[in-house]
């Protein structure tokens, strides 16, 4: 393994990205997104970064961001610090491209607190804004609400319950997740919205 200072970044295609997401990713998927960069060393594929349009509604303007870190991963083999190096060198891309400032978010339901943002110094803004996500099970099945919203109409446990039938839906609120921000333009207005 080369040093990370050597460590090349490029840009990638959505299938190349998607399929290491499957292989390196404890959610085995991935969103479409805007920009999907690769970690090289060398010639090999060690880690991925994809960076997308804020997932939730208002997201951007709460915030004050108009792109959101949507997935990172490395092989397990990849150095100590390499996230971090990597982070950076995304950040300058964006940064090269225009955007303002990249959100992330960290979750607690899979034991994150978002160590690598604080590494990579992004500011914490606090839990996200709203109700949270839930957690909805449909048959044994784990579906994301806007899945649901978009196949019944509807993400509310009781609407679902009352369609589908009481003993096909499951749910519960799930846990905030941690808000992150990194301002890519001095310029930038910081205040976040109340």
């Amino acid at each position: 393994m080369s040093k990370i200072k050597n460590f090349q970044l490029r840009q990638i295609h959505f299938v190349q990205a998607r399929d290491f997401v499957i292989r390196w990713h404890y959610s085995k998927t991935l969103p479409y997104c805007k920009y999907y960069f690769g970690l090289f060393d060398k010639n090999d594929l060690i880690g991925i970064a994809a960076y997308g349009l804020p997932a939730m509604r208002n997201q951007s303007k709460c915030y004050s961001c108009d792109i959101e870190l949507r997935r990172l991963c490395l092989t397990d083999s990849a150095p100590k610090n390499s996230e971090s190096r990597f982070i950076s060198l995304t950040l300058k891309e964006l940064k090269k491209i225009g955007h303002n400032a990249v959100l992330s978010l960290a979750d607690p339901e899979h034991s994150h607190t978002g160590v690598i943002y604080k590494a990579s110094n992004f500011e914490f803004l606090g839990l996200e804004r709203g109700g949270g996500s839930r957690l909805i099970v449909i048959d044994g099945v784990p579906v994301h609400s806007r899945t649901a919203y978009a196949k019944y109409g509807t993400s509310g446990i009781l609407s679902l319950k009352q369609m589908l039938g009481e003993d096909r839906v499951e749910g519960r609120n799930k846990k905030r997740k941690l808000v992150y921000r990194y301002i890519l333009k001095k310029k930038l207005k910081t205040s976040i919205k109340k």
